[in-house]
């Protein structure tokens, strides 16, 4: 039995507004799943999933910011919980920042020196797909990335699957 079986990993080209914002070299990644609550808008979707992010999580957001402060990166919230389950342009939610909402789709993000960060929830039929963009600007960018992947990979997972087990979305 595979462990996130209701959530599934799409290949590239992903059909959301972050494809226009990546600069190589950048990371990618999408995951989608059913939605049981079709009538959420894409701020209420975003709200759904990280506005309950386990307590370890937060603690190893923390840690990560203690840590990347001393290569120069920008640390400020620890958690990306919104404020509200309907944001608009210019809300922060968490660390991150709307920068683009439409019926279908609302897209946050964080930059400095290092990297840019977007996230992307889109709505799209009858599922939810969130997707991640990383544009690494420099080498330690591009370390950093590569070094917090394996945890990305298993933390956006366990956030989408705890959202679904609590039939939020």
């Amino acid at each position: 039995m595979k462990l996130f079986s209701a959530i599934q990993t799409l290949k590239t080209p992903f059909e959301d507004r972050l494809n226009n914002k990546a600069v190589f070299p950048y990371f990618r990644d999408a995951l989608q799943t059913s939605l049981s609550h079709k009538q959420l808008t894409p701020s209420q979707l975003q709200y759904a999933i990280f506005n309950y992010l386990p307590n370890w999580v937060n603690w190893l957001m923390k840690l990560r910011n203690k840590l990347v402060k001393l290569f120069g990166f920008e640390v400020g919230q620890a958690n990306m919980t919104p404020k509200s389950d309907e944001l608009s342009v210019g809300d922060q939610a968490g660390f991150l920042t709307i920068i683009e909402k439409s019926d279908d789709e609302i897209i946050s993000y964080a930059d400095d020196k290092h990297m840019t960060f977007y996230l992307s929830v889109k709505k799209q039929d009858s599922t939810v797909i969130v997707s991640s963009l990383v544009n690494q600007k420099t080498l330690v960018g591009r370390i950093y990335v590569n070094a917090v992947l394996p945890f990305h990979y298993f933390i956006a997972r366990i956030v989408i699957n705890n959202a679904i087990k609590a039939k939020r979305i």
